[in-house]
């Protein structure tokens, strides 16, 4: 047995944590700024929340960058780090879903060192700079499925390329989670599937892919069957405390995991959809993809895909990790096509190009290592709904 594990962020769990937000960050200095989304936070007084703390606490300027979209682009980081810059803001505090942290995370990298945000992805050759300076990030999600806040990735979209790529680094990890399940309870029950299924796609593919690291199986295992157990319930029953913070608890258990063992080839499938249809949310890419590309992947890691299987209620038998996937994305309302979520058929092939060109990394890991003509054939099943 051999494994590696590091995760440097300080995890503040529980319901109320928000108002902890001041007592934190007065530690990083005085003065800070805000990102987050445009409407959610300030509906839900969550963004009034976080400044009273900082303000009580000692913070003697908070700036507001409220600008950031669902896919966050290269554009967004690059302005928010600008701001940074000119107001010499001590620490970033990241407050809403997965764009608003990762957000966060990708503005401490460009704000703290030279270059802009493309020049830190991860194309398959590698960034094209190396950061060594980073500000302090608070992450806060408002949502239940990135799991940014504990992990080292940053998704990045770069619209005129065309391009949905990561920012990956040891620099890159908040130094403090708060995590406060209240925050979720407002969500709609759509939103709260969406979330909730990219933290299931985390956990199954940390699980199956062939990165050896028995400690993040164990945490995809336990969120595995956190998620079957409460994403429906959460869905259901929106005001559902208990199940919100079940489900809080399993998108941070899966976050860990795919920082130590990476995702697969669902995500790298899906990277090239939401970059050239930005209105498609992430996990509704996934949902589409996962069945297809389940089938295709289950006799490559057999052990896994039962063990998968057996969490999800069915027999240990690998084949039927198809049938506990689509049971899933059924009960929470996503089982969707590509087609039903506007990709065009003549854009597959483009799809397939940008999979191999971007997110070949991951190849080697995916239970079954893909040819350009499987991708191209899993498109197709995907579009027509598998």
């Amino acid at each position: 047995m051999k494994f590696d594990f590091y995760l440097p962020v300080e995890v503040l769990f529980g319901s109320g944590r928000l108002d902890t937000l001041g007592e934190v960050a007065k530690r990083y200095g005085y003065r800070a700024i805000i990102i987050t989304g445009k409407n959610s936070t300030k509906e839900n007084g969550a963004l009034e929340r976080a400044i009273h703390s900082l303000k009580k606490w000692g913070a003697e300027e908070v700036i507001l960058y409220d600008r950031v979209e669902p896919n966050p682009t290269d554009q967004m980081v690059n302005e928010a780090s600008a701001i940074v810059v000119e107001n010499k803001i001590d620490y970033i505090v990241g407050l809403g879903g997965g764009s608003a942290l990762d957000t966060a995370k990708a503005v401490s990298i460009v704000s703290s060192n030279e270059g802009y945000a493309w020049d830190y992805v991860n194309y398959p050759e590698g960034p094209r700079l190396i950061p060594y300076l980073n500000r302090p990030v608070i992450c806060i999600p408002t949502t239940a499925g990135t799991g940014s806040e504990v992990n080292r990735y940053s998704v990045i979209s770069n619209p005129k390329r065309k391009e949905k790529l990561v920012i990956s680094h040891s620099l890159n990890y908040p130094k403090v989670a708060i995590i406060d399940p209240t925050l979720t309870l407002s969500m709609s029950p759509r939103l709260t599937a969406i979330t909730g299924v990219d933290a299931f796609v985390h956990a199954l593919e940390s699980l199956t892919n062939k990165v050896e690291n028995i400690f993040a199986d164990d945490l995809a295992v336990r969120a595995l069957r956190i998620i079957k157990e409460w994403l429906p319930v959460a869905v259901n029953e929106p005001e559902n405390l208990t199940a919100r913070e079940w489900m809080s608890y399993a998108s941070m258990l899966a976050g860990i995991a795919i920082d130590k063992k990476r995702v697969a080839l669902i995500h790298g499938m899906e990277h090239p959809v939401s970059a050239h249809y930005p209105n498609v949310a992430h996990a509704e890419g996934l949902a589409a993809l996962a069945p297809a590309i389940t089938a295709f992947n289950y006799k490559g890691n057999p052990q896994k895909y039962a063990l998968f299987a057996e969490i999800m209620g069915y027999e240990p038998k690998p084949e039927k990790a198809v049938d506990a996937v689509i049971e899933l994305l059924e009960k929470v309302g996503l089982r969707v096509s590509l087609k039903e979520l506007g990709v065009e058929r003549e854009k597959l092939e483009r799809l397939t190009e940008d999979t191999y060109m971007l997110s070949r990394g991951l190849f080697p890991i995916n239970p079954v290592e893909p040819t350009v003509e499987d991708i191209y054939e899993l498109y197709v099943k995907a579009y027509e709904g598998f």
